[in-house]
């Protein structure tokens, strides 16, 4: 069977009627809206048309107005936080600097010390080796 000879099935004919009435008639609707919005306008007279041309460009430019001033006092902020930083970041960098000294030679301590037993070791082995050595001799 060829496609022009099938039957269509319910379930495509309730998606072409809802597509229909759920997508093309508001489509057409609305544009039908916006054709005689633009035909009450222009139909009223040059200087109307001038004042509902910037009526429209008010209400096309306010959003973007409020979120650059928006983008703009948190840029500002943004700027005055990182102003105090700088001021305040000597000082805490200054005592973290020694914070970080006193733990490397806390942990060098601990180093040396955890492999002092072993160096002891060592050196106590060398030492009799060496005692056993000149007697061989």
């Amino acid at each position: 069977m060829d496609e022009e000879t099938r039957p269509i099935s319910p379930s495509i004919r309730r998606h072409k009627q809802q597509m229909i009435w759920q997508i093309l008639l508001p489509f057409a609707g609305m544009a039908l809206l916006l054709i005689a919005a633009a035909v009450l306008v222009t139909g009223a007279g040059a200087g109307k048309v001038a004042l509902w041309r910037d009526v429209s460009l008010i209400w096309l430019l306010a959003p973007a107005l409020f979120l650059a001033l928006f983008l703009l006092v948190i840029l500002g902020l943004v700027i005055y936080a990182l102003a105090r930083l700088k001021q305040a970041a000597p000082r805490f960098t200054a005592r973290a600097q020694e914070l970080t000294l006193l733990g490397a030679q806390g942990i060098r301590r601990v180093a040396d010390g955890s492999t002092l037993p072993f160096i002891r070791v060592r050196q106590v082995g060398a030492g009799i080796r060496s005692i056993f050595r000149r007697h061989r001799r």
